[in-house]
């Protein structure tokens, strides 16, 4: 019996890690074919990172003899040159768009509260023409904004361009947030109300606090696209203060790799803290018309 026993056991074990036990018993075409192209995505994406990565580790001179040769021994020298060119205009970036970020959210949140929670004449008739104005290109506000910097004396000036960078996120801010604040429970501010508390109240300890993905959600937006904007920060800012496209527009893309690198590092860290609320804020109450 203990024999028997013993193979019986050494038997169970081999079909647990048999093919038929890890894989699954159900894989149809359209699954495998879906799991194929994810994998190609994939490696297509990481491709073009990795390439600029070697690029990067490589001198030109090497990179120019032998594009696909290896980064052996690394060459740091690149990132050395490109933290000492896109320093200041990281810098610089981050502080406008961290302004511009803060200054969309300030005025978008109550105004959206207001279109969601209070009762005014005109109130559906203001929300479709934000919605009108989010449906229009932004390259033909382009020169109408450019006009307006120059009669209000912002050209040149690192505040007008966060001031039309504030104006210019509100539609779709307020379009996200609104449609946020909607979904959320209209008993909670009935009984607030009955608890003698104001709208600036309701707005601060309830609508605020449990509108934090649809609020990172709107930060991001703005943050990537503002992040990526090259023309009207040229057309803005004086010759002496630099942005990250501006710097990365001046620099050769076989001798700038580094710095390409380097001016994702804050999109990267950005993702990584905050997705999870960035698809909280995107599948929740930011689909809801």
């Amino acid at each position: 019996m203990g024999l028997e026993e013993t193979q019986r056991q050494v038997q169970n074990l081999a079909a647990t890690f048999s093919r038929r036990a890890w894989l699954p018993r159900r894989l149809s075409l359209n699954r495998m074919a879906q799991y194929v192209l994810l994998v190609v995505f994939l490696f297509l994406s990481l491709l073009v990172l990795l390439v600029t990565l070697n690029i990067a580790l490589r001198p030109r001179i090497a990179v120019l003899a032998d594009f696909w040769g290896l980064p052996l021994p690394p060459y740091w020298h690149n990132f050395r040159w490109a933290w000492s060119y896109m320093g200041q205009p990281l810098l610089n970036t981050l502080l406008i768009i961290g302004t511009a970020v803060l200054g969309i959210l300030l005025f978008a949140i109550p105004a959206s509260y207001a279109l969601a929670r209070i009762r005014f004449p005109g109130r559906r008739v203001l929300f479709y023409l934000i919605l009108a104005f989010i449906m229009i290109p932004p390259a033909i506000l382009l020169t109408p904004n450019f006009i307006l910097a120059v009669q209000w004396g912002l050209k040149g000036t690192v505040h007008g361009l966060v001031l039309f960078y504030v104006g210019g996120g509100q539609a779709f801010a307020i379009f996200l947030i609104t449609t946020y604040f909607r979904t959320q429970e209209p008993e909670i501010f009935e009984a607030a109300r009955l608890d003698g508390a104001t709208e600036l109240q309701a707005l601060r300890f309830i609508a605020i606090p449990l509108a934090w993905p649809i609020l990172i959600t709107v930060g991001i937006v703005n943050f990537l696209g503002l992040y990526s904007d090259l023309v009207w920060p040229s057309l803005m800012l004086p010759q002496d203060v630099r942005t990250v496209m501006i710097a990365l527009h001046k620099v050769d893309p076989i001798g700038g790799a580094a710095s390409f690198l380097l001016a994702s590092v804050p999109q990267l860290l950005l993702f990584t803290v905050a997705m999870r609320y960035f698809a909280q804020g995107l599948t929740s109450g930011a689909l809801k018309a």
